[in-house]
């Protein structure tokens, strides 16, 4: 698979907004090397990076899960 058009996925929490970015070696891996997790931002075209998770996964799923659970736990610790 070609990441060359990879795009951050968007994920809704709670009510709150936001984005998984993944890191790739080459455009043709399987797994990604790193991920982002941004959180969307009142102003349009930016956001605030929350988490930064280096890696490694055995594979994209395992990647996905831990960087979506990584952004629900970050969401919790914001809620009162």
């Amino acid at each position: 698979m070609s990441h060359s058009l990879d795009r951050p996925i968007a994920h809704e929490y709670r009510g709150h907004e936001l984005f998984i970015k993944f890191d790739w070696d080459k455009p043709n891996d399987e797994v990604p090397v790193s991920a982002h997790v941004v959180e969307a931002s009142e102003v349009p075209g930016f956001a605030n990076t929350v988490a930064d998770l280096p890696g490694p996964w055995e594979d994209y799923p395992s990647a996905l899960a831990d960087a979506m659970a990584t952004a629900e736990r970050w969401v919790d610790s914001q809620l009162p």
